[in-house]
């Protein structure tokens, strides 16, 4: 059999199988989920929260590292945390200026318009909740929710890489790093949505939520582990500082596209009609 016969094969094998669930409720949850991601344009706004975040959380990092002169840096917790080699350490050490020496170059003002300026990373992740659960729109009179944020997904990244640090060389560090992680994130991520929707949706299918985004960033995290050092090698060698810039994004925006995607599966199964859906929300069908 060729290839050609092989593949109407195996594409009429699936025809049958979607047609034998297309009428269970994993049938309809599976063409729920596909045309929610179809109807919230999933990968433009996964790019959009991407750039956000490289134009708001990591300068804000910047800023923060300035502050402890004695730290080695942003630069350099980036190159640990993805192992990177001694040549592309000195690129990106390169690009990005060591604490004592930026300090001298970032003022006060500065400090204030990065903080300030990070809040656009809430707001596009503010309204990609808002399209997810079809909510109304909290009042601008709350904005303190976007820096609250920003605080909270930093604080968690500089905990994870601490215990990353912390753990290294232990036994079990991989098993005890990835539980850790998964604990933080699925904390993050029921909380950040609980603020910037101000309590509209249930705390339990946010939980729920929460917790598969955090299992599918830790996957992710494994694959970017041995992935990520590759391409940004690859990219310094070949680009420099700009061939890591590229690879940082398309990281950013592998991550924005797994919290944007289990956003739309976790309403889903929140209201699917199975088992499935009971145990998400704890109630009834809804009507």
């Amino acid at each position: 059999m060729g290839i050609v016969e092989r593949v109407a094969d195996w594409r009429e094998q699936g025809v049958r199988f979607w047609e034998s669930i297309r009428d269970t409720w994993v049938g309809r949850l599976l063409e729920r989920i596909v045309r929610d991601l179809a109807r919230l344009e999933v990968f433009d706004r996964a790019m959009t929260l991407a750039a956000q975040a490289f134009t708001s959380i990591v300068p804000l990092m910047l800023v923060a590292s300035t502050l402890r002169p004695q730290h080695p840096g942003f630069g350099s917790i980036v190159a640990d945390s993805l192992g990177l080699s001694d040549e592309t350490r000195a690129s990106l050490a390169g690009a990005v200026p060591a604490s004592a020496t930026a300090l001298g170059s970032i003022g006060f003002f500065s400090i204030v318009v990065a903080i300030f300026s990070a809040t656009s990373f809430s707001r596009a992740l503010e309204r990609v909740y808002l399209r997810t659960w079809d909510v109304p729109k909290p009042s601008v009179r709350t904005a303190w929710r976007w820096l609250v944020v920003i605080l909270a997904v930093i604080v968690a990244v500089l905990v994870i890489a601490f215990t990353k640090s912390a753990l290294s060389g232990a036994i079990w560090a991989d098993v005890l790093v990835a539980v850790f992680q998964t604990v933080v994130w699925t904390a993050v991520w029921t909380v950040v949505p609980w603020l910037l929707l101000q309590r509209q949706v249930a705390p339990r299918v946010l939980v729920w939520t929460a917790a598969l985004t955090a299992v599918c960033m830790g996957v992710l995290g494994v694959a970017g582990g041995i992935y990520l050092p590759i391409v940004m090698e690859s990219g310094a060698h070949q680009f420099g500082i700009l061939g890591l810039v590229f690879a940082y994004i398309g990281w950013l925006f592998a991550i924005a596209l797994v919290i944007v995607a289990t956003t739309v599966i976790g309403r889903a199964c929140a209201e699917s009609d199975g088992p499935l859906g009971r145990v998400v929300r704890g109630a009834p069908t809804p009507a």
